[in-house]
């Protein structure tokens, strides 16, 4: 007798739960990885550190570079169900099957069992509410990974001090593109344990659809981790899941302190810019802190820097509105 095949809608429900089980407790497969506790010991010679890396950086890209670009995909109406599906086939399994493998069979199996769902359907609502959830599914995961990842281990990989004062500021010909935010949505933030609170305002005007995405989202409370190449930033992966149009874009190295930046295609990431930065790379807008509040934020950086490179301790952040 063969086995029942469930739904898609069952499968968006079961993973969806899933999802908002881990949004304030680690997830048993991370927490596995970090102490050596796989069931397949899955590592040369004894040693679980090259899976533990391979496998974080394997999941940053399945869930941040095909996952979401393939939801997108799958929401444009002129992208056609089977072709769709051949393109979900042809990136999916190099991911998936790696990172079963390497500490999810439960993400594997998952994976496995969607892709047959999709080339089944008829049904775009269907496939694209699918491919939201376990792109949201993957995005936890790695939010968790990243903030348990040895970051420490960086004191051992630093630049020369003399690198570090010659340094040349970032595409500095191109000029700043400093945003400017006129009004919008007023949020409120808040780090606990930290007992810091600010307020600011959403790029409503600028980027309306993607504030439209988070206010949705409101209230939610996340792991705040810092930033490992860009300077002093923060970012947290957010419960929303936004495809909108992007309009105002801004690169990162001439934005202010108080920049909120919203990523989406790096896992849906809420990001506080709380002094210098060199990325010159353009994110999306999302609002500013107020002025008033900017200096409570390099408090807020330096615990959150400690917090995901040394201790460890979790940072809630809260984001709601004002």
């Amino acid at each position: 007798m063969s086995e029942q095949v469930r739904s898609l809608s069952e499968f968006t429900a079961e993973v969806e739960a899933m999802t908002a089980a881990m949004m304030t407790e680690e997830p048993q497969e991370i927490a596995s990885m970090r102490c050596g506790e796989m069931e397949n010991t899955a590592g040369s010679y004894g040693q679980y550190f090259g899976t533990w890396d391979i496998a974080h950086g394997m999941l940053r890209d399945y869930s941040m570079y095909t996952l979401y670009p393939i939801t997108a995909l799958a929401e444009d109406a002129e992208m056609d169900l089977t072709s769709l599906s051949k393109t979900v086939d042809a990136l999916d399994p190099a991911y998936s099957n790696y990172l079963r493998y390497s500490g999810f069979p439960r993400m594997g199996k998952l994976a496995v069992e969607l892709r047959g769902l999709i080339r089944a359907s008829t049904s775009r609502s269907d496939i694209v509410a699918a491919l939201r959830a376990f792109t949201a599914y993957t995005n936890r995961l790695q939010a968790w990974s990243f903030h348990y990842f040895p970051w420490g281990l960086g004191k051992h990989f630093r630049y020369d001090e003399a690198r570090l004062q010659d340094a040349p500021l970032p595409v500095a010909d191109l000029g700043a593109t400093r945003a400017c935010i006129t009004c919008g949505q007023r949020i409120r933030i808040s780090w606990e344990p930290l007992g810091i609170t600010v307020n600011a305002t959403l790029a409503s005007e600028e980027n309306p659809e993607l504030c439209a995405d988070v206010v949705a989202a409101l209230p939610f409370t996340v792991i705040q981790d810092h930033a490992v190449v860009t300077g002093e930033s923060m970012y947290a992966w957010t419960p929303v899941l936004s495809t909108a149009p992007i309009h105002l874009r801004e690169r990162i190295c001439d934005a202010p302190v108080g920049r909120l930046r919203y990523s989406q295609s790096t896992g849906q990431k809420f990001i506080v810019q709380y002094g210098p930065t060199t990325e010159d790379l353009s994110q999306p807008v999302l609002g500013e802190i107020d002025a008033a509040d900017a200096g409570k934020l390099e408090q807020v950086g330096r615990a959150v820097w400690d917090s995901t490179f040394d201790n460890k301790q979790l940072i809630w952040m809260t984001v709601e509105l004002a």
